[in-house]
């Protein structure tokens, strides 16, 4: 019998590797099999241990576990959420009898979540959550069996940046933009943002949202924006994305940053954002 887990970002894969930890001591009587977006997912020797089955999201592939999940080869599903689901994926949904859901972000804090539809999975369903801000959780998580993975981001930031030690770190000056929604509203104030700018582009060409032109001065960065908050001297900007979360954890102590959400954000993660400001005085809502 097989269990199936599907991720399709790194946020997903994080969640997935947790949860696999957490029931490393449970009896396991089924192969568990990883897909995952290769574009969007970097595996570790450590998750190639983890799941020694494990293969790229592929049509073909989803095709095949819906044909095995027809003859009940497929006992139970491991997903974010089913948004986007294609044939396959919705055939694997109404064919295998056990369904868990995994942490896709910021919607747990969303009092109208993007990605995840709660009406379309049972109540009772087991979400696997991370718990950086638990008690801004939206009231509809209730609905779910949740449980618990910890915080995505460690208090202690300093394996991140020796993790990353070999990439070139940034000045102590300056500001470190990590684009989401919402930093085009500080793009009329740009004079307030002390060069050099550092940008970390948003990985989803959509939600990509500053446009001003860098200077010669400023700097194109590449690769995950953790390590680079986790060890920046100057001001930190971030949007509507987990780097909020991120930013409030991993900064420098004493460092400043700022925090811009789009004037449409959700109302329950406008007030995590101010809960968040309030509790750091070197925080600024914008």
């Amino acid at each position: 019998m097989i269990r199936l887990v599907l991720v399709s970002n790194g946020i997903h894969l994080e969640a997935a590797r947790r949860r696999r930890v957490s029931l490393a001591t449970t009896r396991q009587r089924r192969v568990e099999l990883l897909l995952w977006d290769r574009d969007r997912c970097w595996l570790s020797a450590a998750d190639r241990r983890l799941w020694p089955c494990q293969l790229p999201i592929r049509p073909h592939w989803l095709t095949l576990l819906a044909l095995l999940a027809l003859f009940g080869l497929v006992r139970e599903l491991v997903i974010a959420h089913r948004r986007g689901a294609g044939r396959a994926l919705r055939l694997l949904l109404r064919h295998v009898p056990q369904l868990e859901l995994l942490d896709d972000g910021l919607d747990q804090y969303r009092d109208q979540p993007r990605a995840i539809d709660p009406r379309q999975f049972a109540a009772g369903t087991p979400y696997w959550l991370f718990s950086d801000a638990a008690s801004h959780r939206a009231s509809w998580c209730t609905r779910f069996d949740c449980r618990e993975l910890g915080p995505l981001y460690p208090r202690d930031p300093a394996a991140l940046a020796l993790a990353h030690a070999d990439s070139q770190s940034p000045e102590a000056n300056g500001t470190l933009l990590i684009d989401a929604p919402g930093l085009e509203r500080l793009q009329a104030q740009a004079c307030r943002l002390a060069h050099p700018w550092w940008l970390i582009p948003h990985p989803v060409r959509s939600k990509q949202a500053w446009r001003l032109p860098l200077t010669a001065a400023d700097r194109l960065l590449e690769g995950p924006p953790e390590p680079w908050i986790a060890r920046f001297a100057g001001v930190v900007v971030v949007g509507e994305s987990m780097t909020l979360l991120a930013a409030a954890r991993l900064r420098p102590a004493g460092s400043r940053w700022l925090v811009a959400l789009p004037e449409a954000a959700d109302a329950n993660l406008q007030r995590l954002a101010q809960a968040l400001v309030a509790a750091d005085a070197g925080a600024e809502l914008v």
